[in-house]
């Protein structure tokens, strides 16, 4: 039987929220996070719920007491983080990626953090920021094998553990809309198969990034735009995808594929959310129970597998809402 569970949603404006499931109001968490912090990326740690880490624009910040109280980690000044990702089998090991394809390790808990090395395509599509890793994904199985999701640079492996990177990028190249990651993760017990999601849905790959292939979100669903994809801690085979029409839409929604992306069917049914979904995540305890977050500050749980939803609506100063994270307590 679950107990409570415990709701974190980051903004790029007015910061990092909690708030408990059954709780009507939101919390604001301030205590020793930066004035006029921006949360871009949410990791509970898989071991010790909590534990919690927030990535930001000035670097991570940890809690130990459930956000109630943060500290920053030790790392270089003006770093600005948009994922954090656990090793599969070490928890004491922590990467991050940041704005201008920087990636980052920790293997002290996420007390220091050493840099790795620097994504570099130089094809990537110029755009009015630095080039940003979105995601970061390992193989369960081999744990050298790593994946990084670059807006707008495409997709990029590494095969030693993060220290170097290869841009795998061959059913990308020239097209901006393909080349706009924003979320990649390992799918299948054997880590056969790795998904990225980008402006037009979710493309799979059953051969280490060399080939993609377009999952075709427009047989299953009227919007595909996709700004993350992710895979449920306890099945491998089902995954789950943030969708919008654009990037600024007023329609927003949730995509499930129980068979590695064969097929897929709107998981969202129930709820009305009004601007393009950010981010979904999945309770490693109580899969059944999903949340997920939209642009404009909807957030949207079921516990019971998809079958029945309930809105728990942000305060209105919360805008750009692109990070969620849900843990029983």
């Amino acid at each position: 039987m679950a107990g409570k569970t415990l709701i974190y949603v980051g903004a790029e404006a007015e910061g990092l929220y909690r708030k408990e499931a059954e709780d009507d109001r939101w919390e604001a968490l301030t205590n020793g996070l930066a004035p006029s912090t921006q949360v871009r990326a949410i990791a509970i740690h898989p071991e010790t719920p909590s534990t919690i880490f927030a990535g930001t624009q000035r670097g991570v910040y940890r809690s130990t007491d459930r956000g109630d109280s943060w500290q920053r980690m030790n790392m270089t000044e003006g770093q600005t983080v948009w994922s954090l990702k656990f090793h599969p089998g070490d928890s004491n090991i922590i990467f991050l990626g940041t704005e201008g394809s920087e990636v980052y390790k920790s293997q002290d808990g996420g007390e220091n953090w050493e840099y790795l090395a620097t994504i570099s395509n130089p094809d990537a599509v110029q755009m009015s920021f630095a080039t940003r890793i979105l995601g970061i994904g390992i193989e369960a199985t081999n744990h050298n094998n790593m994946y990084a999701a670059l807006e707008v640079g495409g997709a990029a492996r590494s095969v030693d553990a993060g220290k170097t990177w290869q841009i795998v990028n061959r059913n990308f190249e020239g097209n901006v809309d393909l080349l706009d990651l924003h979320g990649v993760t390992v799918g299948a017990a054997d880590s056969s198969a790795v998904f990225i999601s980008n402006r037009t849905g979710v493309w799979r790959s059953t051969d280490k990034g060399e080939n993609w292939e377009n999952l075709r979100f427009e047989k299953f669903s009227a919007i595909q735009y996709s700004r993350g994809v992710v895979s449920d801690p306890k099945d491998p085979n089902t995954l789950y995808a943030c969708v919008g029409l654009n990037f600024g839409s007023e329609e927003g929604g949730v995509m499930r594929s129980t068979d590695l992306g064969d097929t897929w069917e709107r998981f969202d049914k129930g709820g009305e959310a009004k601007s393009t979904t950010f981010g979904v995540a999945i309770n490693s305890q109580y899969t059944e129970q999903v949340y997920f977050c939209t642009r404009r500050g909807q957030v949207f749980g079921t516990h019971d597998g998809g079958n029945t939803w309930k809105e728990h609506r942000l305060p209105d100063s919360a805008s750009n809402v692109i990070s969620v994270a849900c843990v029983s307590a």
